[in-house]
């Protein structure tokens, strides 16, 4: 799915060249251009015909790096969300922490009309990403790579499709035009100016990556707009393959638990299976786009060995992402979006049965689960506090064996 062979049009000429001059016949000519046509990972549909039927291409029978368009999927248009309103609707109450960890990369199958969540918060996440894409860091927060350019414009078209339909008082899509209706900003789909990537998280409150498959069939990160990741940065892991991605950021049992189940999901993943996932950490500073208590953002090295020990529980923030996948149907790369939950510690801990149930999770962190995470940057004032919220709710009444089962909320 390399871009320099993907193209609708044109392919044979892409290769050999409009100018081609050398003297061979056409006997010679034809053989050659057939055996290209026939290497490039081209995105031309492919069908075998039997009887006057055509057999759809099997997406999980293909070569490595090739990827035959879908041009009969349509994402469903969703219905438009129930009473949304940019100063009334809060955010969905995500609280992915079970009292017991386990690694695992807890997919979910995704309803198509909640692909996107947008809530209240949409006017502040909108802001804090044009200031950060204007300021001195803007350029590094995204980049689009040869591979991703279709990808990028797919995606794009793909939002101007839907959010107007999800979120008719915030968006307005006619004549190629995207307007974000409380702010005034328009963009031109035919502006040959226009990023693709950075107008789509523009949209959104959520960061995007776009990974594409290769010739081994590792995908690797060619396309993104990460303006609020908080722990990682976009120039770190451009154009890695995913599981150097997941080893030099130290995930804890990658190698072991992970690697081989996630390199099956992205090769299997259908255009009509969109799947969600959602994580926790624990953040010792109140810093939603970069978390500099692990180091400053124009530093070359950052990690938790950097951040001093937390001292004020009143500034410990829960930070927890909801990321949908889906596979774009044309060009065939994956779409991360990714949307940042960040809530007091001490809010949090108001909501019944939190305290101890997150008290639970992080005590059962295995110890490079911990130190993946900076457990022991907060774990000593954080644990004592959670187990006295949670004392004090349940000297109140709360019954612990009362409490819903309703993952991730």
């Amino acid at each position: 799915m390399n871009h320099s062979t993907v193209s609708e049009t044109g392919v044979i000429e892409k290769y050999i060249g409009t100018n081609f001059q050398l003297k061979i016949s056409l006997i010679v000519f034809i053989p050659l251009v057939v055996y290209l046509f026939t290497r490039t990972k081209s995105l031309k549909p492919s069908a075998e015909v039997s009887n006057g039927k055509t057999k759809r291409y099997n997406p999980n029978e293909r070569p490595l790096g090739v990827w035959n368009p879908d041009y009969n999927f349509k994402t469903p248009v969703p219905e438009p969300y129930p009473n949304w309103d940019i100063e009334t609707t809060k955010p969905l109450p995500y609280r992915a922490f079970r009292h017991k960890y386990n690694v695992t990369m807890g997919l979910r199958n995704m309803d198509w009309s909640s692909w996107i969540e947008l809530d209240n918060e949409w006017p502040k996440f909108h802001e804090l990403k044009l200031q950060r894409l204007a300021g001195d860091m803007g350029d590094t927060l995204h980049d689009i790579s040869p591979m991703a350019r279709d990808a990028s414009w797919e995606l794009l078209r793909e939002l101007c499709g839907y959010l107007p339909h999800r979120y008719p008082k915030l968006f307005k899509f006619e004549h190629e035009v995207m307007e974000i209706l409380p702010t005034g900003e328009k963009f031109d789909l035919n502006d040959e100016k226009l990023d693709p990537i950075v107008t789509s998280a523009k949209f959104l409150q959520d960061d995007i990556a776009i990974v594409v498959e290769n010739d081994d069939g590792a995908y690797s990160l060619e396309a993104g707009c990460i303006c609020l990741a908080g722990f990682w940065r976009l120039k770190d892991k451009f154009r890695m393959k995913l599981d150097e991605i997941h080893q030099s950021g130290d995930v804890p049992q990658y190698d072991e638990r992970l690697k081989t189940g996630m390199n099956k999901f992205f090769r299997r993943l259908a255009v009509d299976k969109p799947v969600v996932r959602n994580n926790y950490f624990i953040q010792t500073d109140n810093d939603l786009a970069w978390s500099y208590s692990i180091g400053s953002e124009k530093t070359e090295k950052v990690g938790w060995y950097t951040a001093e020990e937390a001292t004020d529980v009143n500034m410990l923030y829960y930070r927890s992402e909801r990321q949908s996948l889906r596979r774009l149907p044309i060009s065939g790369a994956v779409v991360f979006t990714i949307r940042t939950y960040f809530i007091p510690i001490a809010k949090l801990c108001e909501e019944p049965y939190v305290p101890r149930r997150l008290f639970n999770g992080l005590s059962s962190w295995s110890d490079d689960v911990g130190e993946y995470k900076g457990f022991h940057k907060f774990k000593d004032i954080l644990l004592p506090y959670l187990e006295q919220k949670a004392k004090e709710q349940e000297a109140n009444g709360l019954d612990p064996t009362k409490e819903p089962q309703g993952f991730p909320f």
